[in-house]
C-alpha cells in the first residue's frame, strides 16, 4: 500500500493509488510501503518537530502563499496525517506524516481553470478547503469545483458544479455529483465553489453564488436555495447560515436555511451584512451595517433561531476575522488586536495587546482545541491558551495554519513552501 495512505497503528488501511486518478477514480498499482514506526497523535499539540518536515505539492500553496504572506484558510484538510488539497482542477492527496507520491483525483468535466493557470500573486486560487466527514461507515474527503459542459448542435454549453468524494481509506474517487449552474451573479468570481458542510444525509455545496443540498444516499441534488449567495456560508447548530443578495439590490441579508430541505428558517432583519463566521456550536458572528443602533459593531447571532445574542462595540476585534476553537471560545483578530469571547454569550475573556503594554498580540494562524497559534514579530511562533490568553508554549517550532493532531501545516521559513511538520508530545 502507499505510504500516503498507510496509517499504521491507527486502525485504517491503505489503498493502491497512482499520481493521477482518472475521472472514475481508478488507479494503477502503486509502490508498496509500510511505515516501520507507529503514528503519534496529540489532541491539542503545542509543539511541532522541524526535523521531520515534508514539503507538500505545489497545489498546497498556489495562489495562496507568496513572499508577501499567506491568505488563509489554505485549501487543505487533514485526516490522520494525510493532506487533502483542493485545486481548481481536482483534489490532490499527499502524505504529511510519511513521504509518498501524491495522488490527483480529477473531475468529470473540463475545469474552468487549472492550477497551472494561477499567477504568482496571492488571491487567485478559487479552490476552498475540502470537508472530511464520516458517512455510511466510510470517511470521505469532499471537494467541489466548477467545470464546463460543452454544447451540442443548438444546445448551449453551461457551467456545472461537481462535488467529488474521495475514500480516505483507499485514496481513490468514490463518486461525484454534477449540478448544472445558472448564470452567476455579477459579483461572484468565476469558478467560485466550496463545500459548506455535512448534516445528516445532506452535504451543502455552493457554486457561482448558488446554494444546493446533495443527498449522500441517492447522490443527487435534492434542493436549490432561491437567490444568490456570497461565498462563506457556514453550517452551525443544524442550520445553514448564508449571506443572500437582496432582490433588486446589492445588500446582503443573513438567512438561516434548513440543510435537509433548503427551506428558509429565519431572516435577520435590519442588517446589511458584509461577512459572517462560525462563532460556536450554535452561534455565528455577523459584520455589516446594523440599522436602528448607535454603531455598526458585529452581532453574535443564534444560528438556530436567528435571534441576536449580543452586539459588540464598534471598532473592536470582533469586527475582524473570527474563528471558533471547537470548545467554548471565539477568537477574533483585527489589525494588530486579538480578543477572545465566550462562544455562547459573546462576553470578552481577554485581549492583546494588554493594557500595560507588556504583551504583544500575535498574528493568528489557527484556532483549534482550546489553543491559539500564531507569531509575534519579536519572538516568532507562540501558542496561547484560548480561554485565559496566557502563553501555553513559547517554543512550538512552527505556527500551523492547519493541524489534525498528527501534523501541522505551515510555510517553510526559507522558501515559503507549504510544509507538514509532525507533532511532538
Amino acid at each position: 500500500m502507499m505510504a500516503v495512505l498507510a496509517l499504521a497503528g491507527c486502525g485504517a488501511s491503505g489503498g493502491a493509488g497512482s499520481k493521477d486518478a482518472g475521472s472514475e477514480g481508478e488507479t494503477g498499482a502503486g509502490p508498496s510501503a509500510t511505515p516501520s514506526e507507529e503514528m503519534r497523535a496529540v489532541k491539542a499539540p503545542k509543539r511541532f518537530s522541524t526535523d521531520e518536515a515534508i514539503v507538500l505539492p505545489e497545489s498546497a500553496g498556489a495562489g495562496n502563499v507568496a513572499i508577501a504572506g499567506v491568505q488563509h484558510p489554505l485549501p487543505i484538510a487533514l485526516h490522520k496525517g494525510v493532506a487533502y488539497i483542493a485545486r481548481p482542477d481536482g483534489l490532490e492527496i499527499a502524505g504529511g506524516y510519511f513521504r509518498s507520491d501524491p495522488v490527483l483525483i480529477t473531475p468529470e468535466r473540463e475545469p474552468l481553470s487549472r492550477l497551472d493557470d494561477l499567477g504568482p500573486l496571492v488571491g487567485g486560487n478559487t479552490a476552498r478547503r475540502p470537508v472530511v466527514t464520516e458517512y455510511g461507515g466510510k470517511t470521505l474527503a469532499l471537494a467541489a469545483l466548477v467545470g464546463r459542459v460543452p454544447g451540442s448542435g443548438t444546445t448551449k454549453g453551461h457551467d456545472a458544479l461537481e462535488l467529488m468524494a474521495a475514500d480516505t481509506s483507499q485514496g481513490t474517487k468514490a463518486w461525484s455529483v454534477e449540478i448544472p449552474l445558472a448564470e452567476g451573479h455579477y459579483s461572484v468570481e468565476e469558478g467560485q465553489s466550496e463545500v459548506v458542510g455535512h448534516s445528516g444525509r445532506v452535504v451543502v455545496v455552493m457554486g457561482h453564488g448558488q446554494l444546493f443540498g446533495v443527498d449522500l444516499d441517492s447522490r443527487r441534488k435534492v434542493w436549490a436555495a432561491p437567490g444568490d449567495f456570497q461565498e462563506g456560508a457556514v453550517l452551525v447548530g443544524g442550520t445553514v447560515v448564508g449571506l443572500r443578495t437582496e432582490k433588486g439590490g446589492s445588500d446582503r441579508e443573513v438567512v438561516g436555511i434548513d440543510p435537509a430541505t433548503g427551506e428558509q428558517r429565519w431572516l435577520l432583519p435590519g442588517v446589511a451584512a458584509e461577512r459572517l463566521s462560525a462563532a460556536g456550536p450554535k452561534t455565528v458572528l455577523v459584520k455589516g451595517y446594523v440599522a436602528d443602533t448607535p454603531d455598526d459593531g458585529a452581532l453574535l447571532v443564534d444560528a438556530v433561531s436567528g435571534d441576536r445574542v449580543r452586539q459588540f462595540p464598534e471598532d473592536t476585534a470582533a469586527d475582524g476575522t473570527c474563528a471558533y476553537d471547537g470548545l467554548s471560545t471565539t477568537v477574533c483578530t483585527d489589525a494588530d488586536r486579538v480578543a477572545a469571547y465566550d462562544a455562547a454569550t459573546g462576553e470578552q475573556r481577554w485581549a492583546l495587546p494588554d493594557e500595560a503594554g507588556t504583551r504583544a498580540a500575535p498574528e493568528v494562524t489557527l484556532v483549534r482545541e482550546g489553543l491559539v497559534y500564531g507569531t509575534t514579530a519579536e519572538n516568532g511562533p507562540v501558542v496561547v491558551d484560548a480561554t485565559t490568553g496566557e502563553d501555553a508554549e513559547t517554543q512550538p517550532g512552527i505556527a500551523p495554519y492547519v493541524s489534525d493532531g498528527y501534523v501541522g501545516i505551515a510555510p517553510a521559513e526559507e522558501d515559503n513552501a507549504v510544509t507538514a511538520y509532525r507533532v511532538r508530545s
